[in-house]
């Protein structure tokens, strides 16, 4: 499952690294935008396949951050 940008923003943390068991809910990374910083939730339980961002990347809405299988 691809975990997408919600909206415009910059990278501030990424919690998690390929091959990680995640859980559903569970913080995957911290993104800025309009001086906010909402948290990236992982959508299912799973492990992680991809980290496709690292910190200081700028992502556009939609943009693939994480594969979670």
């Amino acid at each position: 499952m691809d975990v997408k940008a919600r909206m415009p923003a910059q990278i501030i943390e990424v919690s998690v690294k390929e091959g990680d068991a995640v859980k559903a809910r569970a913080i995957l990374g911290t993104m800025e935008a309009m001086k906010m910083e909402p948290p990236i939730p992982c959508p299912t339980d799973g492990t992680v396949k991809s980290v496709l961002v690292k910190v200081g990347d700028k992502v556009m809405s939609g943009q693939t951050l994480f594969v979670v299988e």
